[in-house]
Formats: C-alpha cells, sequence, structure tokens
C-alpha cells in the first residue's frame, strides 16, 4: 500500500480498469515498437511492473492509455515506484532504477532487506519502508537508508511531507522531514504495551489505539487524549492511512467488517460494513472513496463515506497475491501478482476498463543519444558505473580516421595482490520474538569479507541490566534464548566471527518474553437468587466468582439472559428487575480478558437457568380430638376439633371457620401461619354425633381459600 500526497486532486481523473494483456502487448509493445518518453508524466499515473512480458508500463489515468513501457529484467512480484524523474523497480534482493525521461536503465543496489517493502509516492519520496527490519529506503535526492530503531507500523504522510511512523513494542511517534536523510525525532510516545496504527484526520496525524478503541491526536508535540470511537476494535484492525470525508476508516478482519467512524464530538453513528467472507488488503482511502482488495476471491470492493458501494469489480488472475497501492496522483491502483492487469479507482470510486489492444499513444520518441557514464556514481541510487573513457575527446561523426599503425603489445602487467581477510560485517535482518521465558532470534548471514563466517554469538541484556549470550555455529541463522524473565525486555545482538575476528553487532527489536496466554476459565458457581414467593414478577440477582484469569487481564464479564439485552459489567453479580413468576429464563456469562499483545479472548460461557418453581397447594385437614367441656358443648359427644393446614402464605393471619351439614357457621376464630405457610389449631370443639363436619380457612377479607374433608362426627 502506498501513502498519497495531499494535493489538489487532477481534474478529469476517470476511473480506470487497465489490463496488460500479455499476448497483445508482446507483439504491440515490445516488439519493434519504440519505447515512448516518459517526460510528460512526472510524477502522474502509475509504473507497473509485468513479469510476464519482463517490461514495466506507465498507465497513464487521464488519457486511459499505456503510453511507455521499458523492457527491464527484474524479479516476479516486483513493484514499481516513481520520483519526479526516475522510476525504481523494487524486488526482494534487488531495485533497479530507470530513468523515465530516457526510459533507460541506470543500474542496481541491493536493498537493506528480503522483505517486500511498503511502497510510498510523496513529495520528497519515494519512500520504500521496511516495516519489519525498521528500515526506510528514501529514493528521492538525494537518497538515503533511515533507520528506525526496531520494528515501525505503516508510515503515515502529512501535508508538509513529513513522515509519521511508530516504533511498534516502544511506542515512539517518530518523524522524518522532507528532505531529511534521519529521523528529525520522536516527539511523542504511545502506550508501549498497546497495539495501534497511525492515520491523519483533517490534515493532522493521529494515533488509533486499539487496546482502547480512542484516537489520540498528534499536535504541536502532544500525544492528545483518548477520543472513544464508539466500536470495540479487534487488535488486528487496519485503519486507512488518511480519513475518508473525517470519518476513520478501519478493516476489522476478525469480525470482517470495514467500520467507518467519526471522531468528532458529538460523533456521529458509526457505519458497519459486514464483509463477505475473504482475506482482505486495504483500507486505503482518497478522502472521497475508500478501497479494499479481497486476495481470496481476487475481487476490488470501493465505498462512500455513508457506506455505500460504488463499485465491484474482479481481477483476472486469481492466484498471488494483488497489490494496493495509491499514487501520487490520488488515484489507487490494484495491480495483480504478476504484472498484467490494473484496476485503477478514480474519484466517484468506479472501475472501467482501458482499452490497450490498440496501439500506444502515438508520442514522439526520443532520439537514442550515446551517453558517457559518470565515472564516479550515478545519480539516485548512487551505483559505480564502468569507465568507458580512455581520456580522448570523443570522435564526431565528420573526424578522419587516423591510419592505422603497427604498434608492439606490451606485456599484460601483473595482477594485484589479494585483498587481505577482514572481519565480518554486521548481519541484516535481527528480528527477535518473545516467548515463554525465552525469545527466538533470527538472522541473515553476515558478509563474510574474504574468510568463512566461522560461529555467531547471540548476547542479550534485559532493563534489569542482566546480561548473557548464546554462542552458535557459522551456519546457523537462528537460536533461541531461554531462561529470561516473562514481563521484562531484552535487547538481543548478533555478531559474526570468522578467522580475523568478530565484526560489529546488529541489534533486534526489544522484545519481552510473556507466559502463554489463554482464554480465561469460566465464571465460577454461577447462581441465582429472587423470592419465590414473589408473584406475578420479581427480582433475579446473579452471583458468580472469578475464574483464574491464565495470564490474561480482566475487561468485563458479558451477561445474556433470555429476552434480555446483553451486559458487560465488570462485577461478579448482576440483578434483572421485575421478571415474570412464569417465565422461563435461561442466563449465560463469559469473561473476556485481554492478552499482553492487546488481543482479546473470550472464555466459555456458564449456565444457569431461573425456572418458577410453584407453591405447593393449600391444605386443611380436620380430626376429632380428645374429650372437650364448654359451656356450648356438653360430654359425652363433645371433643375438641384438631385442624392442620399447610401451603398458606408465611406468617400471615387467617379465619378458621367450623361447618355442619346444619349449621354452615357453627363457629369462626382466627390462627397465623408459622414462616413455612404452615399451622395448626385445636382450639375449636363440636357434640352432635352424626353431623357432618368440615373447616374452612378463609383471608381476613372472607374470601375462601381452602376447606378440609368433611368427617361424620361420632
Amino acid at each position: 500500500m502506498t501513502t498519497r500526497r495531499s494535493t489538489s486532486r487532477k481534474s478529469g481523473s476517470y476511473a480506470l480498469l487497465a489490463v496488460l494483456c500479455a499476448a497483445a502487448l508482446a507483439g504491440a509493445l515490445i516488439g519493434p515498437t519504440r519505447p515512448l518518453s516518459a517526460a510528460p508524466f512526472t510524477t502522474a499515473g502509475h509504473w507497473v511492473y509485468n513479469s510476464v512480458l519482463g517490461a514495466v508500463f506507465h498507465v497513464d489515468g487521464g488519457t486511459a492509455n499505456i503510453d511507455a513501457h521499458l523492457p527491464l529484467e527484474a524479479e516476479v512480484g516486483s513493484q514499481v515506484l516513481q520520483g519526479d524523474t526516475s522510476g525504481f523497480v523494487i524486488g526482494p534482493s534487488r531495485i533497479t532504477q530507470f530513468d523515465k525521461a530516457t526510459l533507460s536503465p541506470r543500474g542496481s543496489v541491493s536493498p537493506p532487506s528480503d522483505e517486500f517493502p511498503l511502497g510510498i509516492e510523496v513529495v520528497g519520496g519515494p519512500y520504500a519502508v521496511y516495516r519489519n527490519a525498521g528500515k526506510i529506503v528514501r529514493l528521492g535526492d538525494p537518497t538515503a537508508t533511515i533507520s528506525a530503531g526496531g520494528a515501525i507500523g505503516s508510515p503515515v504522510v502529512t501535508d508538509d511531507g513529513t513522515m509519521w511512523l511508530h516504533r511498534t513494542g516502544v511506542g515512539s511517534i517518530c518523524t522524518v522531514a522532507k528532505d531529511a536523510v534521519e529521523l528529525s525525532g520522536c516527539p511523542v510516545s504511545a502506550p508501549a504495551d498497546h497495539a495501534g496504527a497511525l492515520t491523519v484526520v483533517n490534515g493532522r496525524p493521529s494515533f488509533v489505539d486499539l487496546f482502547t478503541s480512542e484516537l489520540h491526536t498528534v499536535d504541536n508535540g502532544t500525544f492528545g487524549p483518548g477520543k472513544p470511537l464508539g466500536v470495540s476494535l479487534s487488535p488486528n484492525s487496519r485503519p486507512a492511512t488518511r480519513d475518508l470525508a473525517g470519518r476513520v476508516a478501519v478493516l476489522d478482519p476478525v469480525r470482517r467488517s470495514l467500520l467507518l467512524v467519526d471522531p468528532d464530538s458529538p460523533a456521529a453513528e458509526p457505519v458497519t460494513i459486514a464483509l463477505p467472507a475473504g482475506d482482505y488488503d486495504g483500507p486505503v482511502s482518497t478522502g472521497e472513496v475508500v478501497a479494499l482488495v479481497d486476495r481470496q476471491q481476487g475481487t476490488v470492493l470501493t465505498y462512500g463515506p455513508d457506506g455505500t458501494r460504488r463499485d465491484e469489480k474482479p481481477l483476472k488472475q486469481k492466484d498471488g497475491q494483488p497489490r494496493l497501492t495509491q499514487g501520487e496522483d490520488e488515484q489507487i491502483y490494484v495491480e495483480d501478482a504478476e504484472g498484467t492487469q490494473v484496476l485503477v479507482v478514480a474519484e466517484d470510486g468506479k472501475l472501467q476498463d482501458v482499452d490497450v489492444t490498440g496501439k500506444p499513444a502515438d508520442t514522439p520518441q526520443p532520439q537514442p543519444q550515446p551517453q558517457v557514464p559518470d565515472r564516479e556514481t550515478d545519480v539516485g541510487v548512487g551505483l559505480p558505473l564502468p569507465d568507458t573513457s580512455d581520456g580522448r575527446p570523443t570522435p564526431t561523426p565528420d573526424s578522419r580516421r587516423p591510419e592505422p599503425q603497427q604498434t608492439t603489445t606490451p606485456p599484460p602487467p601483473p595482477p594485484p595482490p589479494p585483498v587481505p581477510a577482514g572481519r565480518p560485517g554486521a548481519p541484516p535482518s535481527v528480528i527477535a520474538q518473545p516467548g515463554n521465558g525465552s525469545a527466538i532470534v533470527t538472522w541473515q548471514a553476515a558478509p563474510d569479507n574474504r574468510a568463512p563466517i566461522t560461529s555467531y554469538l547471540v548476547s542479550w541484556q534485559g532493563d534489569s541490566g542482566r546480561t548473557g549470550s548464546v554462542p552458535v555455529g557459522g551456519g546457523v541463522l537462528q537460536t533461541t534464548v531461554g531462561g529470561l524473565t516473562n514481563g521484562e525486555r531484552y535487547v538481543m545482538t548478533v555478531t559474526a566471527t570468522n578467522e580475523v575476528g568478530a565484526g560489529p553487532g546488529a541489534s533486534a527489536n526489544p522484545v519481552t518474553p510473556v507466559a502463554p496466554v489463554s482464554p480465561a476459565d469460566r465464571p465460577v458457581n454461577l447462581r441465582s437468587s429472587y423470592d419465590v414467593d414473589d408473584r406475578p414478577t420479581r427480582d433475579v440477582q446473579l452471583l458468580w466468582g472469578q475464574p483464574a484469569l491464565n495470564g490474561g487481564t480482566l475487561v468485563h464479564y458479558v451477561v445474556t439472559g433470555t429476552g434480555q439485552a446483553n451486559r458487560e459489567v465488570t462485577t461478579t453479580q448482576t440483578t434483572y428487575p421485575q421478571l415474570r413468576a412464569d417465565t422461563v429464563y435461561t442466563f449465560t456469562v463469559l469473561v473476556v480478558t485481554r492478552a499482553p499483545d492487546g488481543q482479546t479472548l473470550e472464555s466459555e460461557p456458564a449456565f444457569v437457568t431461573v425456572e418458577d418453581v410453584p407453591a405447593p397447594p393449600a391444605t386443611a385437614e380436620i380430626k376429632k380430638g380428645g374429650p372437650s367441656e364448654t359451656d356450648n358443648c356438653h360430654p359425652p359427644a363433645c371433643a375438641w376439633v384438631n385442624a392442620t393446614m399447610t401451603g398458606l402464605d408465611p406468617n400471615t393471619t387467617y379465619h378458621l371457620r367450623l361447618s355442619s351439614n346444619s349449621n354452615r357457621d357453627v363457629r369462626t376464630e382466627s390462627f397465623t401461619t408459622d414462616a413455612t405457610g404452615a399451622a395448626a389449631y385445636n382450639e375449636l370443639n363440636y357434640d352432635v354425633p352424626g353431623e357432618t363436619v368440615w373447616v374452612t380457612v378463609l383471608t381476613r377479607s372472607g374470601q375462601e381459600v381452602v376447606s378440609s374433608d368433611p368427617i361424620t362426627w361420632t
């Protein structure tokens, strides 16, 4: 992905699809056709390397033509960046420069790393950014390789040509001025342990903190306070390097969505665009449209600031990794893995075909001129050129040819003495990756300087001051350093040795070993608490214990319930008010934790079901008791009436009425239930043999609750 130059958009740009058809171009362009002059398009359009035809081509977006080409040998998958006067074909093992005016190669150099760099075409550039190696190659004039001191994220460039970069794992946010050949400084820092990325919003550099889902503006040497983005971002999210009409476009590959969030206050509602299943590159924003590439399906998607899809077109070649870039002309270009097709996204986000089957545009051709290369170095990449000058004036076409003379060939000079061996150079591309109490260190072979490498020494130093080293053989390019302390930061340095001695060391980005992190256990002893006698609704409280977090940090608990909105709580209890007693509810609680690298993890959920247990039915039972005698009850038939009641409301006063078949209300008295809703009452008596008798429980207002079965009094 390349970063745009912030200039006004060229008028008359069109949405283009440039298909570099191998068969047509082989005959029409590479055959007898002369290369076309690149002078009319200094920084407009896009150059692409077609590895099938072995040539670079220039796509002119304004005229819908391929208007220049240059046969050039380069590696498959190479990308092309352009500056004011030169183009650069960048592959894993070499960078080849060519002159855009004469369309002639100007030599090659080796890149600082074999990783595929991020290309950025801006004023002062172009730049090839090797993010893992922490190297920025400035291909403009003057040429320079700038070390960032460790791995970096994707840089952004502001309107004044300043490049801003984030040192991952350290947090420093550093700058490279437009014409600088080294870091200009690191004015602010983001939290070192927070994953994040840079973007430009309303012309100002900003940091998207993927740990807190907040946006921090960098202004006047200050790291501004975080502004909530209104959505939760995964640690793998990627923001576009510039805003989309004031919104921040963020690709979240974990949730498979493109998010358009508003950092202003008050913020508008975020726009969430669900994406089909795929492997996405991007997003890249022009300010009016944002583009994505589904590398799995080979499809280009474009969207406007409101989330509306503007266009969708497939790449013809589905194999390999397409490249999504942005030119200095503010157009977005997508090329397939072999450079045989280019999709150009214009101002309105539309994609159209470019007819490339006919002849290239008829442009006046420069006549090839004999060149006498500079004896010192070529301009740009600084390559030494062969010396073709013998010190004599170059003959003109009408010069007289001197008569041949017989000469005696002198004996050849003796060969120069061999250059003695020297100490080896520093190993390139030293990378350290954290483990559990360990670090894995990799590097590339050091320059041996004419004596084989016999060994490497991997040394380390921690923030606590502890040091150590691990020796390995000369053919080894990776080792694991053990015995480290989790949570402590270490710097790993690799030094090569040959028969002459030890060379200079090269250090990796700082690394912090961590214990392996896994999702937390499920919440402990999840249970519910409520009053079973509350009807028709009741408050239900959920309680649980915090489980083992397994190396993560608690973020919150997620609580779900049947028919209830999801809740995020940080305590180990929550209450749902006024749930219906006659409804069955199933609740789940899971734990969300955050790993040291910012990744969020979810535990397995715990379950509990809240189901109403119906109250036992009210009962009443009557039995004849022992002999009794009162003013209204006479022996020998008089006896006590023993009444037993259950299933009533606890601690409640009721009436108890004694009835017979001849008298509905023989007598009514009161009783009170205990805490279980039960009671026994034996204060009534009766004395009429042969009568059918029973008791009835009534509320204090006189409503009948339950009656006993009748018995015959004997």
